[in-house]
């Protein structure tokens, strides 16, 4: 990769060399670049490496203020012959002029009223990081899990974290998991794998069930109690569905942490009501919506798997697209043949993790959405603390996220503050979340 580096001396004179547009080309924005979108009086970090690879300009952004939920992109760089250089972001699309001569760039998004400015200072390349990746494949019978060991190189390995995620069959990228790129800081090793049936791990994820899920969390928990580290805590992260899988893996081995991230406290039954309930209250369905979304969910639990089923599952779902309604169903919830009522996703994963919560004797954090509609946080509040009730109650932790919702983000908006001031609130994932996990893990002593 060509660098070019001009440092211009004039003795006794102050004239510096003027760019001109003509002489802008990638190489002199190759490199590392930290800064800011900046709206009102307030701002949000944005990082970006501009490289070239297959003769593509590219800039890789990573926004900490989105992880871990997602927040790093590879998005392409254009240059015109204007000298402006543009390229897509998390919030739009960004119009660059470079200052070769100070090493920074300034622009703007397009068509944002009131302007979103953007401002980026280059940086050092980054030095050596200081934990290790490993590719680790596991076997449970005929299913090999494939995934990523991260690390800190610094010894002696105290926790290891299991990172379970939700409903749907995608792979992720789990060498590049943002949970353990935070956790990783702190010492704490994790363990990201591809769930059966996605990514490189075999199977099938459509097929399978929550015991299918849980005896892989099982195989993964085995694996790290004989890794050479020898860990003293293995804890589990379940990302909403998640919750459920790293309590129905807990009837098989003793964790000795969970954390649930929008992860139910009630059964998938209840869950799902629930969610229909809070979810046509949040979109203001009228009672007749109602009542059709919640004919189909009959439906999706109880129906035999016939054709007179089939048949009214589909009457129903051309309501839901005229209604729409749709968007409250996944798409495991809806059967293509009358076979495959029987195996719909709440058929499969029927779990109730009330027998594990109730006798689960180690520390426990449940972090929620105050707005979440899918996992409201007011009945799986009540029954957590139910179920951690008497001398087991300092076990659990619990935090409802203001304004939050199932991703744990928290919308733009401007903010009112009690003195007549404002501010301007960028879209993110809550700091509150990333601010808690720690917190927990360090109170209980998993990290220093």
């Amino acid at each position: 990769m060509h660098r070019l580096i001009l440092l211009i001396l004039f003795i006794g004179s102050n004239a510096i060399h003027a760019q001109t547009a003509a002489d802008l080309t990638f190489s002199n924005i190759e490199g590392y670049w930290e800064g800011a979108f900046i709206k009102g009086n307030s701002y949000q970090k944005i990082e970006v490496q501009f490289f070239e690879s297959n003769g593509n300009y590219l800039s890789l952004q990573i926004m900490e203020e989105w992880h871990p939920q997602f927040g790093e992109f590879e998005i392409p760089v254009d240059i015109d012959s204007l000298g402006n250089i543009a390229f897509n972001t998390g919030h739009g699309r960004a119009v660059m002029q470079l200052d070769e001569n100070n090493l920074e760039m300034v622009g703007y998004l397009e068509e944002k009223d009131p302007t979103v400015h953007i401002h980026l200072k280059k940086v050092p390349p980054p030095p050596p990081p200081n934990y290790l990746v490993e590719q680790v494949a596991i076997n449970n019978g005929a299913i090999t899990l494939y995934g990523h060991h991260h690390y800190n190189k610094i010894e002696p390995y105290r926790s290891a974290l299991i990172i379970v995620g939700g409903r749907g069959c995608y792979a992720g990228s789990t060498s590049f998991d943002l949970n353990a790129k935070i956790l990783r800081e702190y010492g704490m090793s994790v363990f990201a794998f591809n769930k059966r049936g996605t990514g490189l791990s075999n199977g099938d994820c459509k097929t399978a069930t929550i015991s299918d899920f849980a005896d892989d969390v099982t195989t993964v928990v085995n694996y790290l109690k004989n890794h050479p580290h020898n860990y003293e805590f293995i804890g589990a992260m379940g990302l909403s569905a998640g919750g459920w899988v790293i309590n129905k893996a807990e009837e098989q081995i003793d964790f000795d942490f969970m954390i649930s991230v929008v992860g139910p406290a009630t059964s998938v039954r209840e869950q799902q009501y629930q969610a229909l309930s809070t979810g046509a209250g949040f979109y203001d369905f009228s009672p007749e919506v109602t009542q059709h979304l919640t004919e189909y969910m009959n439906l999706v639990f109880d129906a035999p798997a016939n054709e007179t089923s089939f048949k009214e599952m589909n009457r129903l779902l051309a309501l839901a697209e005229k209604e729409d309604w749709m968007k409250m169903l996944a798409d495991t919830d809806i059967p293509y043949t009358a076979d495959e009522i029987e195996s719909l996703w709440v058929r499969r994963h029927a779990y109730d993790p009330g027998t594990t919560l109730k006798t689960f004797n180690k520390p426990m954090l449940a972090v929620f959405g105050e707005i979440d509609w899918i996992v409201p946080y007011q009945p799986n509040l009540e029954r957590l603390e139910q179920y951690f009730s008497g001398e087991r109650a300092d076990l659990l932790t619990t935090l409802v996220i203001p304004n939050a919702e199932h991703g744990t983000e928290v919308s733009g908006d401007f903010i009112d503050l009690p003195n007549g001031d404002s501010y301007w609130r960028f879209y993110r994932i809550s700091p509150w979340l990333t601010i808690e996990v720690i917190d927990f893990l360090k109170t209980n002593n998993f990290i220093d």
